[in-house]
């Protein structure tokens, strides 16, 4: 493989949604990691100065709630990283840290149920702080792309509230799913515990700390806490042991292999200086320059980071493991003397070496392979920013990725908003509610005369809401009820009412054609389109049902098949109010509709040239594609004309009649007929 190609996938690979929302994770740690850091640094400090002792009660509650914070570490890397992964895969980020969090504690045995009481377990669930919210949120977003989509079921609240909803059975499946793989996992992990267990019998006090030293910066690399992690699962006490004369081995190993804490950074910290102003690894070395002057790592290992980066695996392994054979060497031909001293692993580096050796001879150990570590380390930070610029990677990731975050949160600030809005309304709708409940609703109806036959051809069904003051008003209160989606019980009555009017012309010896108009969802519900058809049974042929070009466009594969219903039951279907929207023409070779009402808008336009050319076209246009035309909204007689010009076969309008109660219907229709005769 070239070296470009090597380059490529080590881009690839630190660009990676996966790792740059792991990185997210451990960043977001680092106020956890300073306030720990100095907190443990001013205790220590406290007893250094004799400020406080250990048999102290204030000792004794700092001690308890340091251990405490340690040890829910894993809890606060398993939330951050669930919610960060699921956040960069356009999923809820907090449901994603619901989930992660949930999952570790049960799946992870981190917290395990001991004789009807809970308690933590952090040497058994801590490996798995990283694998479980890994898993976890990938398996949850696969769940959430084989969910059929429901969006439309709904539509009544936020788009906040609906994502919750509607991740309820991706939730509850990615969490039992674990159990059926977490055995595997449980074995692999046992299996591994196994082979790694130090042979304290076979193996030399050096050996076993070297092993300790290439064990503990896996787990490091990998994001665990290396050395809590291996004191909890294995027995670490042969680092008390003489490693070499009288030096315990962890003395030699805090004191000459990590210098400047795992990973011997402060040579790193050295390298970074010389990398060009404002780099990211510049920036971080800064900043955890006091901290790793008391030997800590977590800054440097999670905000660099060290974790999980291919490119600094290889130094990070390398410089203390240089370190360990030289000092070894060094130490074991007696060219530094060293004592038997026992010393705090936060004990900063030269200091730690001048007292273990009683004298400079550590010092300039410490020093020689401080030099040694910023060669190590500065070909790989030089590289490391020039392959990589993470600053950048991150604000990439946040733009392309966080786009669903901040429609998220978005559509909820519109939802509030429009809450509000609704509420305020809410005033109108209860009013208008009332003056419907308190009135009467009635059909008026205006007649279609057939200009060929000079026949009424039919009737359009018009709402009119008889108030208590005996005042008759149009539907108003419509916009309003769409509003708020509270037409339904108004369709239905104007469906029931239709049919039993038909029932009262019957009796009455006149057989009428009705259209009535109703809300565009109505169309795409087959159960209602059903019930039309068998309601309407007894009338064949008598109902039209308008529809406006909306209805179609909300479900295209619905509507077509109810209008197919509708035809089979001898029910015929009219395009309403066309001309009106931009879709009108597109539509028409896709309806099997024969009737088109022309808008009244279009006729009021008639007055300009340019008006009545448009109209002219329109009508032009349909008579082509072979369908029958209704004008709507013809009051004057000029216009009544102008129509006819134009050979169009259906007339509505003030210039024949406005829209008459029922009961006007039967005398004024007898009345055509005789001036027709």
């Amino acid at each position: 493989m070239s070296l470009l190609k090597i380059k490529r996938s080590l881009t690839a690979i630190l660009h990676s949604r996966l790792l740059l929302s792991l990185r997210e994770a451990f960043i977001a740690l680092i106020p956890y990691f300073v306030s720990s850091a100095i907190a443990i640094l001013l205790l220590n400090s406290a007893l250094k100065l004799e400020i406080v002792t250990p048999t102290d009660k204030a000792y004794s509650l700092i001690i308890s709630s340091a251990s405490l914070v340690l040890s829910l570490f894993p809890v606060f890397v398993s939330v951050l990283i669930g919610f960060f992964i699921s956040k960069n895969l356009g999923q809820s980020g907090v449901v994603g840290a619901m989930l992660a969090l949930l999952c570790f504690l049960l799946h992870g045995q981190y917290v395990l149920l001991d004789d009807g009481s809970f308690e933590l377990n952090p040497s058994g669930g801590t490996p798995y702080a990283i694998i479980i919210p890994c898993l976890s949120s990938l398996i949850l977003k696969f769940f959430v792309n084989l969910h059929p989509n429901l969006d439309k079921y709904f539509h009544h609240v936020s788009r906040f509230l609906s994502e919750k909803l509607l991740v309820i059975l991706p939730f509850t499946l990615t969490f039992f799913s674990f159990y059926t793989f977490m055995p595997i996992i449980n074995a692999v992990g046992e299996l591994f515990a196994t082979w790694i267990t130090p042979d304290v019998g076979q193996s030399t006090i050096a050996e076993l700390t070297f092993e300790r030293m290439l064990f503990t910066h896996g787990l490091w690399f990998l994001g665990i806490h290396g050395d809590n992690t291996f004191n909890m699962v294995f027995d670490a006490n042969y680092l008390l042991q003489p490693i070499i004369g009288d030096l315990p081995a962890k003395t030699f190993y805090d004191t000459f292999v990590l210098i400047g804490g795992t990973g011997c950074f402060a040579g790193l910290i050295i390298a970074a200086l010389f990398l060009k102003s404002g780099s990211h690894e510049k920036n971080i070395a800064k900043l955890s320059i006091p901290f790793t002057a008391f030997n800590f790592c977590e800054i440097i290992l999670f905000a660099l980071p060290i974790f999980l980066n291919p490119i600094m695996l290889i130094p990070f392994l390398l410089a203390p493991t240089v370190n360990f054979l030289i000092s070894f060497v060094v130490i074991e031909n007696g060219l530094v003397n060293v004592t038997n001293e026992t010393i705090s692993w936060m004990t900063p580096t030269l200091i730690n070496g001048f007292i273990v050796s009683e004298g400079v001879s550590g010092v300039l150990l410490q020093l020689s392979l401080l030099c040694l570590n910023t060669l190590i380390y500065y070909p790989f930070l030089k590289w490391h920013s020039e392959q990589i610029n993470f600053d950048k990677a991150i604000g990439k990731l946040r733009d392309q990725l966080n786009i669903s975050e901040q429609l998220r949160n978005k559509s909820e600030s519109n939802f509030i908003a429009h809450q509000l809005d609704t509420e305020k309304s809410n005033k109108v709708l209860n009013e208008i509610l009332t003056e419907i409940s308190e009135g009467r609703l009635m059909l008026y109806y205006q007649p279609q005369v057939c200009q060929q036959s000079q026949t009424i051809s039919g009737y359009e069904a018009l709402l009119r809401l008889e108030k208590k003051t005996g005042d008759i008003v149009g539907p108003y209160f419509l916009d309003t009820l769409i509003k708020h989606d509270e037409t339904e019980i108004i369709d239905m009555w104007v469906i029931e009412q239709a049919c039993r009017d038909l029932e009262f012309f019957k009796q009455k010896k006149l057989k009428p054609i009705i259209s009535i108009n109703v809300n565009p969802k109505v169309m795409s519900n087959s159960f209602l389109i059903e019930y039309v058809c068998e309601l309407f049974k007894a009338f064949p042929n008598q109902l039209k049902i308008e529809i406006v070009e909306s209805s179609y466009l909300s479900d295209k594969k619905a509507v077509l098949q109810n209008i197919a219903s509708l035809k089979k039951s001898r029910i015929q279907t009219v395009i309403d109010d066309f001309g009106t929207g931009y879709s009108s023409l597109s539509m028409l070779s896709e309806l099997p509709i024969k009737f088109i009402k022309l808008d009244k808008s279009l006729l009021d336009d008639t007055d300009s040239p340019k008006g009545k050319k448009f109209y002219q076209q329109i009508v032009d246009l349909l008579h082509n594609m072979d369908k029958s035309i209704i004008a709507e909204g013809v009051e004057t007689k000029e216009q009544l004309v102008f129509i006819n010009e134009l050979n169009i076969a259906e007339v509505q309008g003030c210039v024949y009649q406005k829209a008459l109660p029922k009961k006007e219907v039967l005398s004024f229709d007898k009345e055509f007929k005789s001036v027709a005769e």
